[in-house]
Order: C-alpha cells, then structure tokens, then sequence
C-alpha cells in the first residue's frame, strides 16, 4: 500500500481519464442556482394561479367558466371587424357611452393591440365573439408572469452576476413572484372580464415585456434583442398610449446612451436602430390618433358621446381648460394611491376590502370620477418596500455590479405611471400603470437584499425571508380578498353566494352591517346591507357613488340587488319570425302606471325595446331604449322585466345581457300583458309565450333581519 502510494506521488500529475465511467460529476453552480430559481418561481406562479383562476372564471357562480365575460366585452371585436373590413370607425351607437365622435363617425379609444390578437381566432370563427376578453385577460396575466420572472432573473445577473442561488434566496424570489402575480392589483383586474381591465392587463404584461427588453439591448445589444425590442414597445403603444409612451422615450434614451458613447464605442453602432425602435412605434401610434381624432397625440374629450350626456363631465372639462390631465391632481391620486392606509380592514368575511367609499379629491380641484382605491402600500406592501429599495440602489453612486443600467428602465416603468397620476380619475384599476414600477423595483431590491445576506448570519437570513414571507402572505390575502368581493358588475346568483359565505364566516359580525327602512339611501358604505320594508328586498351597497350622474342617483344604482319579493320580475319568451319588416306593429310586454314597455323590429333581423312614459323626473340618462338587437330566426330568447319599486328602476334583460337600465316613477302596479292566446292574435312577426314567475324564499334577508333583531335585543 505505501509502495503504491509513493509511486503514485512520483508519477507526478495524471491526466483525466477518457473513460466515461471514471468520470466525477460535479454540479455546476450557476446552472444550479438557474434550477433553483427556476423551481421556485414557478411554485411562486401556480399556487398563486388557483385564487387567481377561480375569481377569473368563478367568482361566486359556482362553476368554472373559461369564458366567463361581463358587459362591455365585445368592443376589441367590433373593432376586429372594423379592421377586417379596412377601417377604423365604427357602427353608430355600437360603443354606446364610450364612443368618440369624428367627422360624423365614431371610434373607440381602446388601443389596437387587443383587437390585433383576436383577428386570427375571428378568421376562423365568430362564435367567440364576446366571449374572448376572459381567455386574453389570463393570456396577459401569463405573459406578465414570463417577463417577471425573466426581468428579476436579468437584473439578477447585472447587478450581483452568477453567484450561487441559495434555497432561502430562491424561496424569496418565488414568494416575489407570488406576489406580482396575486398579491397585485392584478387579481382585481381579473375579477372582471370587461374591456377596461383587459386594456390594463395587457399593459402591464408588454410595459415588463418592454422593460426586459430595453435592459437586454443595454446589457448586450444584438439585432435579436434590438428586433425584440421594437415589436413589444410597438406592442405596448398599441395597447395604452401612456405606457407606450413611456417605452418610447425610454428606447430614445438608449438610443441616445449609446450615441454618447455611455457603454464602449463598439456600441455606437446601435444608437441608431435603437432611435428606430422608438419613433416607428410612435410614427404609428400617430398616424392611428390621427386617423380616428384628428390630432397626433392625446383624446378629445369634448367628443365623447358621454361629454355631451353628463353634465358633470362638461363641468369637469370647463374647470381644467378642457383638459383631463393636469398637474393640479397630483395631490389627490398621489393620496389616493400612496397613503399608508388605504384599505379597509373588517371583522366580516373576507376582512380585507377596499375603502368602503370612493377616494375624495385634495383641495379645491375637481375631478371626472373617482371610486373606492385601495392604495400600493396598503394593499401590495412587500412590492413597495421592496420598490422604495430597488430604486435608490439603482440609482446610488456606486450600486453593485452594472445595476446602473437598470436607472433607465427604472424611469421608463415610473413614466409610465405618470400618465393616471395627472389624470382627473381615481379607481382600483389604474394601479395597474403603476404596477410595472412596482416589479422592476421590487426585483432591484430582492436581488440587492439577497446579496447583502450573503455574507451575514444563517439567522439573519432565515429572519428576513420570515419578513418576506408575511409581508407576502398578506399582499397575497389582501388582493385576493379584494378580488373576490363584489363588483357592480355581479349578478344575484354571485351575490346571494357571496353573502351566505359572508354569514357562514363572519357569525353575527355580518349584522353590524345591515341598514333596515323602507326609503332606499342614496349612498351607503362599501359592504353594507339594506332590507328593505320588512325583507321585501335585500340589496347590497357597492360604495359607488352616482351623485354626479342624476340618473343613476335615482334609481339607486349604489345598490345591487340580492334578493327581491314576488311580483318583481316577469318574464317572457319570443321567438322571431324572420326576415322582420321594420315600422312593423310594436307589441306591448308591460305597463306599470303610465309606463309602457314595447318591443319593435328595426331591421330585418333587429329589434328595438323602449320605455314610454317613465315617468317624472324625467331622466336623459341612462336611456330609456335599448340599443339595437340582433336577433336569429326560430331562436328563443328569454326577456326578463324588472320592476323595483325600492330601486325606483326598470331593468329589461334579453337573453343573458341586459339592455334596459331606466328610472322608474309611481308605484304601479305591473301589469303583465298576456301572450298565451291563439297564435292568431299575435303579431305575425314574433312569438310571445309568459313564462311563470320566479319563486323567490328569501331566505338569505330572512335570516339576516333575524340577527339583526337578535342583535337589538342583546343590546336592549
């Protein structure tokens, strides 16, 4: 044995052996820590994808549906079908409210971007029709979860290199993309499948998309990276303007870092494709401004269809110079979005809310609309800390690494937040424009905080991923919490089963909230209940108000109804014999006083229903007609007729979408015209058969009136 050992020593060095079995394996540690990181965020993203599916496709329904839509959703297809047939204007009355008027037509302000996408799925078939905003709201939420991810991965390896991954490093990347996905103001835009959160999903999604991109290009510029770049900022411009923009200026400013020779001269080169890859982006969104409004940049307000109903609107514009942006906001949505305490913490399920009213303006300033906003460090509070450190690390003199080149992303993500805080209008949604601030800040800031831990104590390690770990748990409770609570979009179906999960949860806290009378208030709380005449109706508040819009103030449209006593809704089904003739004789469904609901074909295939004579005060909007209705031959469609003497409105509902949304005077009664005679004495144009009325048993105000005499009693 020592003979052996000392001839191998003599020998000197050995050369490795060719033989592959003799071979040691031995882990390389970057690929180790690429694993690791990999593993974790994507156990980060699925956890998070079942909250996230289930109040994207649920919410309280009680079934899973894909493509669960609520109204308006099928704009982008209109606008698909405007671009399929060559132009950008659309059918008059179409976008109802939300239309721009422009030499006699009118135009949508919704980006391009969305519509774009649809168009190969619209080739093929138009079944979907409608139905498509959920699917490219979950495909936005994907794409941000890529960017995400591999955006934290890149500022990774500019500021700190390929030092190896720990496992509690890992654990807090995956926790941060946990929360970027559902400790985010983007489970609130999932919530509801409706064109104005699909516009902000799929901005966030290329803003971090454009993000990534341009760090890539100043990293190490290649015609990938460069080509890369200049279709998602086209992306991004196409989808929301503000966030276009910013990606604009942000690719002009690397343009201009490598003409000023800021990297090597070798870089020089790529100033120029990169001057290209902002002002091709911007030359279209030009031209697309220009072709619908007449002007290069910005929106006409003055000529939106809903500027010439509101009167508060002209008021609002009157008072700013005509203008919806200004700096005089600042105070408001900087209040509004970033004060320490803007969310609403409550003993009754599910505990966190947003603020039960809507944000108030700071000042004398007047504002367009504003609703109940939860702010970022209240609701996303790891994604801000974390963001208040990423950035003034990539901005301190001698930051690690190259995590000076992050400044120039770090100002393209806070330009593009600039856009909804010098806007006159405060909601939940438009945190989104601040969120891609909030994911490149973030990043900055995990990686910086890891490489700091690196060399401390296992204990200080394991304490701070603690912290990481609850400032998570909670951005992630909060957001889901605020996600499923509902919207003015829900139907009773979705708030009967929202508030029996409240009551099961809450015990008798849910009592407190209750408000008993038999006049409806105008306004309550977020959250708050109202019985109605001893549960002749039980409704639910939404904390929005309506006292800038007279209409809606009447009819109460605080309030949501959960359920409503017999005699409230009626019912029909038609069947339509087509082709329809129009000036055809209209057929009287209802009348309840004076109040009169008629029905007429208006095109061969379309139909019109009106209220005649709804009654005093009379009420421009919302309008007593629906728009025009398609309709297919021998097919059936239920119409369902509200009459809500507590709400003072009359809903009409036909099919699944509902057309009519008017005020209501007197106190009736409802008299249901009956179509259960001979087919002769119909019109010969359509088939009318009453259908028996709801049952409805109350069960849910029945109980709640219940604890709330329980209640008085134990107080008593």
């Amino acid at each position: 044995m020592t003979e052996t050992l000392a001839s191998v020593q003599a020998a000197g060095p050995q050369a490795p052996s060719t033989d592959p079995l003799s071979k040691t394996t031995e882990v390389d540690p970057a690929e180790l820590g690429r694993k690791r990181f990999t593993i974790a965020v994507l156990i980060g993203v699925i956890v998070i994808a079942v909250p996230y599916v289930w109040i994207a496709c649920d919410q309280w329904t009680g079934k899973l549906d894909p493509f669960r839509s609520v109204s308006p959703s099928n704009f982008y297809e209109l606008q698909a079908h405007a671009l399929a047939a060559g132009r950008l204007y659309m059918r008059p009355g179409s976008l109802g409210i939300e239309a721009f008027r422009h030499d006699g037509r009118q135009y949508t302000y919704f980006g391009l971007f969305p519509s774009l996408i649809r168009m190969p799925i619209m080739a093929v078939t138009q079944r979907l029709d409608g139905k498509m905003t959920g699917p490219s709201i979950f495909l936005a939420w994907v794409m941000t979860a890529v960017f995400s991810s591999v955006l934290i991965w890149r500022i990774r390896v500019i500021a700190w290199g390929e030092a190896v991954v720990t496992r509690a490093e890992a654990a807090g990347h995956g926790i941060l993309m946990a929360s970027i996905m559902g400790g985010s103001v983007l489970m609130f835009l999932g919530a509801d499948p409706y064109v104005y959160n699909e516009d902000f999903a799929w901005s966030v999604a290329l803003t971090t998309g454009s993000i990534f991109a341009l760090l890539g290009v100043l990293e190490r510029p290649s015609w990938r990276r460069v080509a890369a770049c200049g279709l998602l900022v086209l992306a991004t411009i196409l989808d929301r303007s503000t966030t276009g923009y910013a990606c604009v200026i942000g690719a002009l400013i690397v343009a201009g870092w490598f003409a000023f020779a800021r990297s090597n001269r070798e870089s020089r080169r790529w100033a120029f494709p990169m001057f290209l890859v902002g002002m091709v982006p911007l030359a279209v969104s030009c031209v697309v401004t220009y072709a619908k409004f007449g002007i290069p940049f910005g929106l006409p307000m003055a000529d939106q269809v809903w500027t010439s109903i509101n009167a508060h609107r002209r008021y609002f514009l009157a008072a700013n110079g005509g203008k919806a942006f200004s700096v005089a906001f600042l105070p408001s949505t900087l209040t509004a979005y970033f004060q320490p305490a803007g969310i609403h913490l409550t003993s009754v399920f599910p505990y966190v809310a947003l603020p039960t009213s809507p944000a108030r303006g700071v000042g004398s300033v007047v504002l367009d609309q504003t609703y109940p906003t939860a702010s970022a460090p209240a609701s996303m509070p790891l994604l801000f800390l974390l963001a208040c450190w990423g950035v003034v690390t990539s901005f301190r003199r001698h930051g690690p690494g190259r995590v000076y080149l992050t400044r120039v992303v770090i100002l393209v993500a806070g330009g593009g937040a600039v856009g909804v805080l010098v806007w006159g209008y405060i909601a939940e949604r438009y945190l989104a424009d601040i969120l891609p601030l909030l994911i490149v800040g973030s990043a900055i800031g995990m990686v910086e905080l890891w490489r700091l831990l690196a060399t401390r104590s296992r204990g200080l390690r394991v304490g701070a991923l603690c912290i990481i770990v609850a400032l998570g748990a909670y951005g992630v409770a909060a957001n889901v919490s605020i996600g499923s609570a509902p919207t003015a979009q829900f139907n009773q179906n979705q708030l009967q089963n929202f508030i029996s999960a409240q009551e099961s949860f809450s015990g008798g806290a849910l009592a407190s909230q209750v408000i008993t009378g038999s006049t409806m208030p105008y306004w309550a709380p977020a959250g708050k209940l109202f019985i109605a005449n001893g549960c002749s109706g039980l409704y639910y508040s939404t904390g929005f108000s309506y006292n800038n819009s007279p209409g809606q103030q009447l009819q109460h449209q605080t309030w949501l109804p959960v359920e409503l006593a017999p005699g409230i809704d009626h019912l029909f089904r038609a069947g339509f014999n087509t082709p329809l003739q129009a000036g055809a004789q209209p057929v009287t469904l209802l009348t309840y006083g004076s109040a009169s609901v008629l029905m007429q074909p208006v095109r061969r295939s379309a139909i019109l229903i009106s209220v005649l004579d709804p009654g005093a005060p009379s009420v421009t909007w919302p309008v007593p007609y629906s728009g025009v209705v398609a309709v297919e031959p021998h097919r059936q469609y239920l119409i369902d007729i509200r009459t809500d003497p507590v709400q003072r409105e009359i809903t009409v509902t036909f099919g699944k979408e509902a057309v009519i949304h008017h005020y209501l005077a007197g106190t009736g009664p409802a008299i249901v015209h009956t179509f259960d005679s001979a087919a002769g004495s119909q019109p010969p144009w359509v088939a009318i058969k009453n259908l028996p009325p709801h049952k409805p048993r109350l069960q849910l105000c029945r109980s709640l009136a219940q604890s709330v005499a329980a209640q008085h009693t134990s107080g008593s």
